[in-house]
This record gives structure tokens, sequence and C-alpha cells, in this order.
């Protein structure tokens, strides 16, 4: 078996390798260095759609001409530059032409009509920062693309084969417990080496109780273990454990990151930043896992649940939040659906889909037309105008509550639609406006909308007068007459006529068009003034239709009053919903983005699945698709889903995948180590009924899961990276893992399950579990950053493990592992203990769940006999935030809300401050120039300082805003005015006392409108800097009391790898 899988590769890769040879002899000199999956990942998603949607008509081979010289349809280009020289520098972005020219902070500005959106900048500057890793090609793309492999030839590679049916090797040894152990111990022996020994039975618990919950055991827990001498003891154990509320709780945030979870969309315009409804997902995920919900039917829920339901129950439409709670990328609707594409691509699949955006995949069997095909299938499919409920509300008085706000709200939407409806149909009634459409109406040829374009009128009103006239109003009789019959006969309609009438037209009119203005000044006199003011009259705007008549201004006063409705799905009675999708009604017929551009469509392609997972003769979806698709993913004859979740699975309790490069099982990823064990793997869970659960039981219960961490110095000579496993490797806890066992130890974990996300990072501290955490995209709180926590952006494969000075600080500095250090000081079982001894011991059995050793003893009561407890120091915050002209007229702002720092009110205005806000990257200015907006720092100590940043101002309306730095010593330091462009503001060789404050002030110069602007300034004194974006936060902590001897010994516990590494 192994023999014919290899030859299987060799040959596909002999295949590739003439077309990468093909491809890097077109590069020539300028050859790049070797790309990582990652890299290549990057560009194709977030710089090649840039250059090809905005840069390419102009600087690309395919222009009539490259202007200035540049072309950036490749990496020669980009380094070759044009006329002002090279267009990046790699590495270093702030001496690159092409990222001043996208900052527009000079005359060089591209592109030319619309800047890029901030987030799109941010991707250039980290794209350049890497090394700008691109892999493109000049030239011979052609001749390359010669040698690119078929299908039949990719079909023999080893991930888009089925896993082959293959039997555990006969290893007869009394190591092997299951037939996994079989396939590790052959590859050992093959090597001459041996497994390391079984580890002792309170280290094996402990790893598989954080494996599985995400906690330590109890010390009860660890006594019983060690104690039950039955030969299933351990087996019973991780029954338990996964049987363990805790377990979907763990594994549910596994699957968080490869579902990009997070509370918020990321940066938005003049809309709700959060998300309405994303921790409902959350937790069907978590509910998920615990009920052991089959694999494929998790899968199905996820990708069509909408489609899957049945029946009164909806609860499984939460699990449609696996698409929905990605990015907003500013309602781009192609980005959004890219996002979508990838999630189910790389998440489910393994396989870079969206690197065939603009053009077939490089490395991989999937052309631009298979994308476009998945790009179909989403694109059929909306939210729906209202997020079903889960369940139906239960009365409370949350409930209750909520409903009271949500009345008073959405009538506040209703009266200000009735005002202006009153107030826009008083506009339609002038004598002159009712005459125009009176003829107009009479003399129609069935053309409204031409008609009233022409005419200088408002179609939908025409379109009102023409079926009011078809009703053949009693009022407008004489009018009828006037209309059809000769002028000579126009004395036969005033017969009957109302005197007002008679009276106006004693005398005949000279035309149609006389007599309907006549009409026009009668119809606002008796008898027919109150005609002119009724619902029926054509010129009385329903309410239904108004929206079609409002203005700008009132559009975005309507559109306040609704972002108001919409923050009540975060009030605490709002009953669940979910995130949900539906199919339209006719299906998007998709078509080829030429380059990725939306805006040159090409050929039209049928939705469907993927070619080379397909059968030859696919047949294209009849309706929108998600749930073929979802059948087609979650299918045992796909060759890919089951291997890379299992693989998933093993990388969490090995530490790595059998497939080192979990999200990318195509070409450039990596091969398996054990290709015969991950196949019978797949293969048994499927067969399995797809159970999560007997799946981890399956790995638990081997004995390769069982070796300790122990070294062995010939095995390390030969296989230093363990890849063969022969020993189990010793892992840091992550994130989740370290916080919450910081709180299980110290006796204040919150067990209560789902609901809204809570912040955890500030005080007071929640003792939620870290997975019912607050996650904002935008702001990443630095505890997540700090601890390797997954990039919320976009799908992650798998976490990085950084050992960086921030996380030993953290656990020496946060006031969060003071507080716990001094409760679990605080528990009874050490608080009875007098004895120093003793409370050691009690200690030792709370965070490591065994007994203190006697140098433990002694160096924990020596420690606690010599510890002091110092004085708190006090230190001035380094920004704060107010409002002003600056220096000695500043005024703090009294408020930080999700939005940033603003006035007393939870929304703008403010009645107060006006409209002053400031962020992390900006802010707005106030009302007026006395309510400036100013972000201050204040000199920690004397030295010479250095200031950098960007002011900037892209509304498209207003009149910009005023810029300044102000010192407290020396006064106005300089100045900017901007509207609609970036100005850089850079100050060097200031010299600054302690305590002296420079103010960053932004007044709206006089006009208030759309005075959003950018500006995060840095600081530099010599190796120190201080950055306005990475530092903001909410008001600085308040000081924690001085520790005591004991909660300082727990907090240097607490600290140890014994406590945070699981071994």
């Amino acid at each position: 078996m192994r023999v014919s899988l290899s030859i299987a590769v060799l040959v596909l890769l002999g295949t590739l390798s003439r077309a990468q040879l093909a491809l890097s002899e077109a590069e020539g000199q300028q050859a790049a260095p070797p790309l990582s999956s990652d890299q290549v990942e990057f560009f194709e998603k977030k710089i090649r759609p840039i250059f090809v949607e905005r840069c390419y008509k102009c600087h690309s081979a395919g222009a009539d001409k490259a202007k200035g010289g540049l072309l950036l349809d490749s990496r020669e280009g980009l380094l070759k530059g044009g006329d002002s020289g090279p267009a990046i520098v790699p590495g270093d972005p702030e001496k690159s032409i092409l990222i001043k020219a996208i900052r527009q902070t000079d005359e060089l500005r591209m592109p030319v009509k619309e800047k890029l959106p901030d987030d799109q900048i941010a991707d250039f500057v980290a794209w350049i920062k890497m090394g700008a890793p691109d892999p493109r090609i000049a030239a011979a793309a052609a001749s390359a693309a010669k040698a690119t492999p078929g299908l039949a030839e990719f079909r023999k590679f080893w991930s888009f084969q089925p896993p082959h049916e293959t039997l555990p090797p006969i290893v007869r040894a009394p190591w092997c417990r299951t037939p996994i152990d079989n396939f590790i111990l052959a590859k050992l022996e093959e090597k001459k080496m041996k497994p390391a020994p079984e580890a002792d039975p309170r280290t094996l618990l402990r790893r598989v109780t954080v494996d599985l919950t995400g906690l330590p055991p109890a010390p009860e827990e660890i006594d019983a273990f060690v104690a039950d001498a039955s030969p299933d003891a351990y087996e019973k154990a991780v029954d338990r454990l996964l049987a363990s509320p805790r377990y979907g709780e763990r594994w549910g945030r596994h699957w968080l990151d490869i579902a990009r979870y997070a509370d918020t969309k990321e940066w938005v315009v003049d809309e709700e930043r959060r998300l309405p409804y994303p921790y409902t997902y959350r937790d069907w995920v978590i509910k998920a896992f615990n009920d052991d919900l089959p694999y494929d039917r998790f899968l199905k829920l996820q990708i069509a649940a909408d489609r899957l339901q049945t029946g009164e129950d909806k609860s499984d439409l939460a699990a449609l939040g696996f698409l929905t709670v990605g990015r907003s990328f500013l309602n781009r609707q192609a980005d959004i659906i890219d996002d979508r594409i990838d999630v189910i691509s790389r998440g489910l699949l393994g396989l870079t889909v969206t690197c065939a955006r603009c053009h077939d995949h490089k490395y991989d069997p999937i052309p631009t037309k298979d994308y476009y095909s998945l790009y179909g299938i989403f694109a059929s499919s909306a939210a729906p105008k209202e997020m079903p409920l889960l369940a139906a509300p239960r009365m409370s008085p949350e409930y209750a509550a909520y409903l009271k706000e949500l009345g008073a709200r959405e009538a506040e939407v209703s009266k200000f639609k009735e005002t202006r409806r009153v107030e826009i149909s008083a506009t339609f009634r002038s004598a002159a406006l009712l005459g125009s459409y009176l003829l107009a109406a009479q003399e129609s040829k069935g053309k409204p909308d031409d008609e009233a374009k022409s005419l200088g009128l408002n179609a939908a009103i025409l379109k009102r007068w023409i079926a009011w006239l078809k009703t053949n109003p009693p009022e407008l009789a004489a009018w009828r007459a006037f209309a059809t019959q000769p002028v000579e006969e126009l004395w036969t309609a005033l017969i009957g006529a109302p005197a007002p009438v008679a009276q106006a037209f004693a005398e005949a009119p000279g035309s149609l068009r006389e007599a309907a203005e006549r009409y026009g000044r009668l119809l606002l006199e008796e008898p027919f003034k109150s005609l002119v003011t009724s619902p029926e009259f054509p010129s009385s705007i329903p309410i239904a239709d108004i929206d079609a008549f409002l203005t700008a201004d009132d559009r975005g006063k309507v559109k306040q009053l609704r972002r108001k409705i919409e923050e009540l799905h975060h009030h605490a009675g709002a009953p669940a919903r979910a995130m949900a999708l539906e199919e339209s009604a006719t299906p998007h017929n998709p078509r080829v983005f030429i380059r990725g551009n939306p805006g040159t469509p090409g050929d039209e392609v049928p939705r469907q699945f993927l070619a080379i997972l397909s059968p030859d003769e696919r047949r294209p979806y009849k309706g929108g698709g998600r749930l073929e698709l979802a059948d087609a993913i979650a299918s045992a004859e796909n060759p890919l889903t089951a291997r890379v979740f299992v693989n998933r699975v093993w990388a969490q309790h090995f530490g790595a995948g059998l497939v080192r490069t979990p999200s990318n099982f195509g070409v450039r990823g990596d091969a398996p180590t054990h290709p015969e064990l991950l196949d019978w793997l797949a293969r048994a869970f499927v067969a399995d009924g797809w159970s999560i659960k007997r799946l981890h039981r399956l790995i638990l219960l081997s004995s390769a899961y069982r070796q300790s961490t122990s070294d062995n110095p010939d095995c390390r000579k030969t296989d230093p990276l363990n890849l063969l496993l022969w020993r189990q490797n010793r892992r840091r806890l992550d994130l989740e893992a370290m916080r919450d066992s910081i709180l299980a130890v110290s006796g204040t974990l919150d067990p209560a399950m789902g609901g809204r996300s809570v912040e955890i990072t500030t005080a007071p501290f929640s003792t939620r579990r870290t997975v019912y955490g607050y996650i904002d995209r935008l702001n990443l709180a630095n505890l997540y950053k700090t601890f390797d926590f997954a990039v919320p952006d976009m799908h992650s494969p798998g976490r990085f493990v950084t050992t960086i000075p921030q996380q030993a600080l953290f656990m020496m500095n946060s006031p969060f592992v003071m507080e716990q250090a001094g409760r679990l000081v605080e528990q009874s079982e050490v608080r009875r203990e007098t004895n120093p001894e003793a409370r050691v011991r009690a200690i030792y059995r709370r965070v490591f769940g065994r007994d203190a050793t006697a140098k433990e003893l002694a160096l924990g009561t020596a420690y606690v006999a010599s510890a002091t407890t110092p004085a708190p120091a006090s230190r001035a915050p380094i920004w704060q935030y107010g409002y002003g002209t600056g220096a000695a007229d500043f005024h703090p702002l009294p408020n930080f809300a999700p939005q940033g720092w603003m006035g007393g009110a939870k929304q703008l205005p403010d009645p107060t401050t006006g409209w002053c806000l400031i962020t992390a990257t900006g802010g707005h200015a106030g009302n007026d120039v006395a309510h400036g907006v100013i972000r201050r720092w204040t000199a920690p100590q004397a030295g010479t300082i250095a200031i950098s940043g960007t002011l900037g101002h892209h509304a498209k309306d207003g009149d910009g805003v005023h810029g300044r730095i102000v010192s407290s010593r020396r006064g106005e330091l300089a100045a900017w005015q901007v509207a609609r462009l970036d100005a850089e503001t850079k100050i060097s060789g200031l010299p600054v006392e302690a305590g002296e404050t420079i103010d960053f002030v932004v007044d709206c110069r006089g006009d208030a409108n759309s005075d959003g602007f950018t500006w995060a300034p840095s600081i530099r004194m010599g190796e120190e800097e201080w950055s306005a974006q990475a530092d903001f936060g909410g008001p600085p902590p308040q000081a924690p009391p001085a520790m005591t001897a004991w909660e300082k010994y727990v907090q240097v516990l607490l600290e140890s790898n014994e406590f945070n590494f699981v071994d």
C-alpha cells in the first residue's frame, strides 16, 4: 500500500515540477524566494484582487500604455518600478513608493478616482512587511500552463483519492492497545526506535482532562484515579470527561477558530458594529459537540440548516452563523462571498479555493470557473429581512422591558416618517403643481416615468394622479368635460357645477393648460379644500411610500433611529435569534469576473461543486445550491472531508497533525507523516457514524497518546521533530485553558453556560469561561493577542505558539491574576491552615493537584517569611481623552463606550459635547471650534521626542477638519487643515519636560457636517514608543491593593511551567 501511494505522489510531483520549472525560468533574474502556502494565500486573498480591480487598467501588460512606465502585474514590475523608481522595498513599507501612493499623503496618489479603504491599505503594509511575497510571473505563463497536469493526473494525488482501505500492520507487541498503535509502532521499528514509557497516572489524567475540557482535574479526581486499580480506570475517566458539559465548551472553541468567530463586524461606517446574535451560533456549536451530533449532520446544518428544517424546532437555524459571523467588508458583497467560500473550502476541505478568484489556481486543480460556480451558490442566498426566532420568547421582566423599549423606538421612526409625510405631501399641493399634475395626467400617453422627467414632475405622484383620474372623481366632472368637449360647448360643463367653478370659468379658457391652472387654484378653495388634504388625494403620499420621497438628511435621520432599534438586539431581554440565510426565489447565475473584477463579468458558469471532487459528468444545481453543496461536502465519498477533520482532532491531542498544514491538503501542503493511519482513521470515523466522541475515544485510548514526554537522545537524533511520535509532545496551555485553569484552582470559575458574550479583560473581571468572552475584531484585546489567540478576521488553520516578554509580564502584573491569587488564598481549605507548611501543602494541592516535596515546602515557607508588602505606586496615565481647544482648555470626556470616548449620553450627539468622539484610529470633531476633540499625551520623563502620524479626512461632504499639536509649555507647535485628503503630521527633535502635555486637537473648522477623521499619532523617545492606536482603551484600572505574602506566593506558582504546560 505504501509503495503504490508513493508512486502516485512521485508521478504527480514530477509533472508539477516541470510546470514549476517553466514558471521559474520565466521569472529569470527576478525569481522570488520560495513562498510558504500562508504567504501565497495572503497575496491571493488580500493583494492580487486589489491590483486587478483597481490598478491593472493603467499598470499592466494588458493596458494600452502603462502609465508612468509602471507595471503592477508581476513581481518583476513592482521591483523595477516606473518613472519614480521601484514601487516596493520588500520588508520596508515606509520606503515603498506604492504605500505612499495609496495613502495619498502627497502629490503621488493611486488609485486616481477613489482612495482605497483603510483596511486594504493596512493589508498592503502588512504584505510588504512580510517581504512582499508574490507568486506571479512576468512572462511565459502560457508555456508553463502547458505543463500543468489535468484532472486525471491530479486525481492520482494522495488527497484527491478516496481513503484507502488499509489494515493495521501486524506488530506483535503488548504495547499496541488499538490499531493506531500498530501504525505508529511499525513506523518506529522501521527506524529502530522505541516509544516512550507511559505517563504516570497524575500526568496522564491532567493531560486528558485539559485536552477534553480545557480545565485541570480537581485534586479529588486525581486521588480517585490514582487509587483506582481497575484495568479500565483510564477508560472510565475518558468516558466521564466526554460526558461533561465542559467538553463542548472546550471543543466548541476549537471549532470557532475554524469558523472565524467574533462578536463584531470590524470596521463599519454609520452602522452598528456589533453583530446582532453571534452568541447563538457559539452556543449551538457547544451544544452540538456535547450532544455528539454526527459530523456530517454538523456540517450540513452549518451550510444549509434553512433547507433542512422540518417541524417547529428552529434551534438548528443558529448553525448558519458558520457562514454569517464573518467580516462585513464594508458591505462589499464580492468580498463577503469570498470569505464564505474560504471558510467552507479551507475549513472543511483543506483546499485554498479562493486562490482561484482572479485566475486558475497556480498549484491545485481549481479553475476560476469552479470558484465562480461556488460564488453563484452563495450569491443566491441573503439574510432574511427579520432574523428568525429560535424559540417562542417567554415572558419575563427583561422581555417586557425589551418590548416596551422596542415599541418606543419603533414609534420614533413612525412619528418621524409621518411628520415628514405630512410636510412633503404639502409641497405637492401648490396651485401651480396641482394644475401641472392634472394636465400631465390627462395628457399621459402611458409613459409616466419619461413624461414626469421631461416636465420636471415626480413620477410616483404623477402615477397616483393618473390612477385617480381613471376613477372619475365627481369633484372633477367639470374638468372632464373641459378635457373632452369642444371649446364652444364648454358652457354645458358649467350646468350644475359648484358656484366657484362656474365663476372661475365664466370666461372660457384659451387652452386646456389654462383650464388646468384655474382648476389648480380652485382645488385649494372650498368646497374642494378638504379633498386635497384627504388620504385618497393623489398628492397625499401614503406612509408605505414615503421612503422614496425622503431627502438624504431624512434618510440619515431614519438610519440613526433604526440603529437605535438594532441596538436592542443586545438588550438583556431580546429573544435569541439566528443569524440565518435564506435562498432567493430566483437563483443567481454567476459569471466569471475577469481578473477578479466584479465590473468586468465574463462567461456565465453553472452553480455546481468542484470538478476535482465530482464525477466526470457534473450536474449543475437547479436551485440556489447550498443544500446540494452541503451534501457534496458531508459525503462519505468525498476524499477530503473526513481526512481533514480527523487530522484536526489528532492535532489537538498530539500538538501537531498527521498533515502539518491542516487547512491545505493540496499540492503545496505537507504530505501526511502516516498516510495509512490517516486513511484508516478517516474510514473508521465515517464507519462509526461520524461520531466525534468515538473518534476521541479511539485516539485517547491508544498507547501512542498515553506516552510520556520523556526525552530519548537516540530518538531525538533520528527524529528531532517527533514526526514519528516516539513520545508525546509537551504543550503550553492556550489562552482559554490558562485563564480557565486559573479560575478553576482559585475556586471562582462560573459554570454558567451560554448567553451573550461578556467582557473578560477589564475590571470587574468576569469569572465566566473564556469561550464566552467578547471578541472585538477591530480592537482585539491585548490579552488575546498576547497569548496567540486565533485572529478572527478569517479562518484560522491553527494557532501560532510564541514566547514573548508580554506573556510573562501579564502573569506578573495582571490585576486579574493578582485577584485570583487572592481568591485562592481565601479558599476554606487554605485559609483554615494556620501552620505555614500545612498552608503550602493546601496550596500545592489546589494549584498542581499533588503534594509538595520537602524542598518545595522549605522554599515556600521561606519565601512567605521573607516577602514584604510594598506600597502601591501611582502614576498619571500616559494618554487622556477630552475636548476643548488644548493646553489649559482641556475637559475630560466622561464616558468610554464601545464606540470610544464620548460625552455622558449613550448616543451621539451628546447634549453637552455634541459629536465629540475619540476612537483608537481617530474620531469626530465637536459641533464648534470650542469643542475640538483632544487626545492628550503626558511625558513620563524629560527627554527628546519625535512625533509621527497621518491626519486624514475622507468624507465626501463637509469642509474638512483642522488639526493642531499643542504643548502645555510651548503652545501651538503645528497645524494642518485637511478636506478629503491626508496630511503627514511629523515633528522631530522636540524637547519635553516630565509632566508636559502634548495635545492632538481636531476641530470642525466651523462646519460640523461630516467631520469624522483619522489620526492615531505615535511618539518616540529613545527606544520607547507610545502608539495612540495600540495604547487606546478605557479608563485605567484602579491600582489593586497591595498583595499579601501568601497571595504573591500563589501568583508565583501560577506563573510556573508546571501550571502552564501539559506534559
